[in-house]
């Protein structure tokens, strides 16, 4: 992430609050609510619950990053910091984007098949159905497409060079200004490696189906060998706990 998690944090609240408003108005005007919108009122209710609870939890979540991210520009529960010069941060950037552009490629590819595969195989059973199955494969590809050109620009964006900078926390990391934050529930510090000019941070996330990793790469220059050795030590710790 590399805005600051308190606008979304403070969007996600105005949300909460909004729909709460929207609740709470329906206890001395309930039935001139009722009149005006018949049963449709029973549909904008439920939204507006699934938007409160909704929007209070992102708003926990996104209250925890800008501590995370608050702790770490402080130098609380840090464990290596150090500075990555203009021309160095070049040098990585480069690699760095063609290993996460492979990766997400692959993956594209991979479930893409899977889509055509599953509903090429409905078609082929059930000619009828054949042009609705095929529509949704089409158009589900699309929008993968369309993700992963997305996700390409936020990626560039990510390694444009801003301050260059490298804090390690036993909670997140901020790196080039982007924060990634694995103290939080259903979170947690996957693994680390350290290799010359490189170091992986890995963490994973429950998703609705299962559970996500994400890998991060940071520039380790010459002069920050050490700090990061210790702090790629200190994560390893953290994660046999």
């Amino acid at each position: 992430m590399l805005s600051d998690p308190k606008r979304w944090m403070w969007g996600a609240l105005g949300v909460a609050v909004l729909t709460g408003l929207w609740l709470l108005v329906q206890w001395p005007y309930g039935d001139e609510l009722f009149s005006a919108m018949s049963y449709g009122l029973y549909a904008a209710d439920l939204v507006a619950i699934l938007a409160l609870v909704a929007g209070a939890v992102v708003a926990l979540l996104f209250w925890r990053f800008a501590q995370v991210r608050a702790d770490l520009l402080a130098g609380r529960r840090v464990v290596g910091r150090w500075q990555v010069g203009a021309g160095d941060f070049a040098a990585f950037a480069g690699p760095a984007a063609a290993h996460e552009r492979d990766d997400k490629r692959g993956a594209l590819l991979l479930i893409a098949g899977f889509v055509v595969v599953i509903s090429g195989g409905f078609a082929l059973f059930d000619a009828e159905a054949a042009p609705i199955m095929l529509t949704v494969a089409a158009l589900v590809i699309v929008l993968m497409a369309l993700a992963y050109l997305l996700s390409g620009r936020v990626m560039r964006r990510h390694l444009a060079f801003r301050s260059g900078e490298v804090i390690v926390g036993r909670d997140g990391l901020l790196v080039n200004d982007v924060l990634h934050v694995w103290g939080v529930p259903l979170s947690w510090l996957a693994g680390v490696r350290l290799a010359p000019g490189v170091m992986t941070v890995s963490y994973a996330f429950v998703i609705r189906f299962g559970v996500q990793i994400v890998e991060v790469m940071l520039p380790v220059p010459p002069a920050a060998e050490t700090v990061a050795a210790a702090a790629a030590a200190a994560l390893a710790g953290i994660n046999r706990g």
